[in-house]
C-alpha cells in the first residue's frame, strides 16, 4: 500500500492544473477521433520507446539502475562498513558492471590522526599498480615503431651491464635483474634522495650478478620495471610523468592521476600512508626508494583508474592487436606458460586479470573479471593486509548485481504506466527475495512518474492524450 502525500498549497496547484489539462484534453478528443487513437497507443509503447519518444535525458539511465540496483548495493555498502568498524578498513571502493558504476564509497579518514574524511578527490599511491601504466607506455612505443620487444635493454641505455635482457623479458619478469632496493638501502647515504637516473648509474657501476639466465624463469622484479620507465624517457626523450601525462592522463580525462616528482610538496589531495602502532596510527616517513618510479609512484583515484580500466576494454589508447599483448601469458625461454602478461597478474580459471600493490602504507587491488565485465578497485592507505580476501568477497557480492539485470530488460520491455498489479510480475524474479523485488519494481515505477512532470507533458504530449495525463493524476492520490 502507497502512502498517501500531504496535499500541501504546491500539490493542489500542481493537482488543478493536471484536472484542468486532462478536462481539457477530454474534451477535445470527441471532436478528433484520429487524435484519441494517436493517444491510445501510449499505453502500448515499451519504456524504451517511451524514453525516446518524451526526451527524456540519457544520464536517467543511470539513476533508474540505481534505483534497479539499491539492494545489491546496500550489501556492499554494509560490508565495506563492517570492514571499516572491524578491521580498521580506511580507503575508497569502486564496482562497475559493463561500464557503469554500480557502487562507490569512500570511507575512513585522510587523516588517522584527525577527523576530515576521505574525498572522492583524494589520491592514493598506487604501488605496483603503476606497473600496468609502465607496460602500456612501452606498448605505445612499440605501437609506434620506436621500440622493439624483443630488442635488448642495453639498446637503449648507454653501459646497461645486462646486456642480453630483452624488454620482452623486462615486462614480463623473467630478466633475472637484481633487486635495486638491496642497492640504494647499502649503497646510498640514509636520508639521500633517488631518482631513476641516479639507481640506473648506481647499478650500472655496481654490477651485481643477475639472479639467472635472462628467461629461464619467472621472478617478480621491481627492478625489471624502474628500467622500462628509464627507457620509456630516453627513447620519447620526455620525464616519465609528462610521458604519461601526455599520452594517458589527460586524453582519458584522469584528472587525478599524475607520477610522483622529487623535490615538490605533496599535491593538496595526496594521502600519506599510515601503520597500526598497538591502538595508535603513525605517519610513514619518507624512504629512499620514493622518488623511483615504473614499478611505483603513480597517484590516482577509484574513479580514474575505472576510466583507465574502460579505456582498456575500448581500445582508447592501444590498438586492439597490441593491447591483447598485456593480457598474454608470458613463457620462459623452454616454453613454461608465466600468470602474468605485460604489467598485469593474470588468473586464467577465472577470466581474470589484476595487480595488487603494497608499498609504504598503501594496499591497493585492481580487478577486471571477463573482460571488465565487472571491475573492483580498492584503494587504501592504513596498511590494510586482506585487501585480496575483501577483493574475492567483493566480487561475490558484485555477481548479486546480475540477478538484478532481469529489472533492466523488464523495464527495456514494459510499459511501466500500463502495469495494473506489480505482484502479476514477480514470477519473472523468483530468484530475488519478494520484499526486494516488489520494492524495486516499485522504485522503478516511480521513477518514471516522477520524471513525467507536467512541463515534460506540455512540452512533448498532444494535450488530446487524457490515458497518460490520468496515469500521472492517479500516481499523485494512490
Amino acid at each position: 500500500m502507497r502512502k498517501k502525500i500531504n496535499l500541501n498549497k504546491p500539490v493542489l496547484i500542481y493537482l488543478l492544473l493536471m484536472v484542468t489539462i486532462v478536462l481539457l484534453a477530454a474534451a477535445n478528443i470527441n471532436s478528433n477521433p484520429q487524435k484519441n487513437e494517436n493517444a491510445n497507443t501510449l499505453l502500448s509503447l515499451k519504456s524504451a520507446d517511451i524514453n525516446s519518444q518524451f526526451g527524456i535525458q540519457a544520464g536517467l539511465s543511470d539513476v533508474i539502475l540505481k534505483e534497479v540496483y539499491k539492494y545489491p548495493s546496500e550489501k556492499i555498502h554494509n560490508y565495506i562498513k563492517k570492514l571499516n568498524k572491524s578491521n580498521g578498513f580506511n580507503g575508497s571502493v569502486l564496482v562497475a558492471k559493463k561500464g557503469k558504476i554500480l557502487f562507490e564509497e569512500h570511507i575512513g579518514k585522510k587523516d588517522l590522526r584527525h577527523k576530515d574524511p576521505i574525498e572522492n578527490t583524494n589520491t592514493y599511491q598506487l604501488a605496483s599498480l603503476s606497473k600496468q601504466f609502465t607496460a602500456a607506455a612501452i606498448l605505445l612505443l612499440y605501437q609506434d615503431g620506436k621500440i622493439n620487444l624483443d630488442g635488448y635493454a642495453s639498446n637503449y641505455l648507454k653501459d646497461f651491464p645486462y646486456k642480453k635482457i630483452t624488454i620482452r623479458q623486462l615486462l614480463n619478469h623473467t630478466s633475472g635483474l637484481p633487486n635495486y632496493m638491496w642497492a640504494t638501502e647499502n649503497k646510498l647515504k640514509i636520508g639521500q634522495q633517488t631518482d631513476n637516473e641516479s639507481v640506473l648509474k648506481l647499478m650500472n657501476h655496481l654490477k651485481i650478478q643477475a639472479y639467472f639466465k635472462p628467461g629461464s624463469k619467472f621472478d617478480y622484479s621491481n627492478t625489471g620495471y624502474f628500467i622500462l620507465a628509464t627507457i620509456v624517457s630516453q627513447v620519447s626523450n620526455q620525464n616519465f610523468g609528462d610521458f604519461l601525462d601526455t599520452h594517458f592522463f589527460r586524453p582519458l580525462k584522469m584528472n587525478h592521476t599524475y607520477a610522483h616528482r622529487q623535490n615538490e610538496e605533496p599535491k593538496k589531495d595526496e594521502l600519506v600512508g599510515f601503520r597500526h602502532r598497538g591502538r595508535r596510527y603513525q605517519t610513514i616517513p619518507f624512504t629512499i626508494n620514493d622518488g623511483v618510479l615504473g614499478d611505483k609512484g603513480i597517484y590516482s583515484t577509484v574513479n580514474d583508474l575505472f576510466k583507465w580500466s574502460e579505456s582498456l576494454t575500448n581500445n582508447d589508447i592501444l590498438n586492439d592487436t597490441i593491447q591483447a599483448l598485456a593480457f598474454e601469458p608470458g613463457k620462459t625461454i623452454r616454453g613454461k606458460s608465466i600468470p602474468y602478461g605485460f604489467g598485469y597478474r593474470l588468473n586464467q580459471k577465472e577470466d581474470l586479470i589484476y595487480h595488487n600493490g603494497v608499498w609504504n602504507g598503501f594496499s591497493n587491488t585492481f580487478r577486471r573479471y571477463d573482460n571488465g565485465d565487472i571491475t573492483i578497485i580498492i584503494l587504501s592507505n592504513d596498511s590494510f593486509n586482506s585487501i585480496t580476501p575483501v577483493a574475492e568477497n567483493l566480487y561475490k557480492l558484485a555477481n548479486a548485481f546480475s540477478k538484478y539485470d532481469k529489472f533492466v530488460s523488464f523495464v527495456a520491455n514494459t510499459n511501466i504506466f500500463a502495469l495494473k498489479n506489480l505482484e502479476n510480475h514477480l514470477s519473472n524474479f523468483s530468484d530475488i527475495p519478494k520484499p526486494e523485488a516488489i520494492e524495486t519494481l516499485n522504485r522503478i515505477e516511480d521513477f518514471y512518474r516522477s520524471h513525467f512532470t507536467l512541463f515534460m507533458t506540455l512540452n512533448f504530449l498532444d494535450l488530446s492524450n487524457p490515458f497518460f495525463l490520468s496515469q500521472q493524476f492517479n500516481s499523485y492520490l494512490n
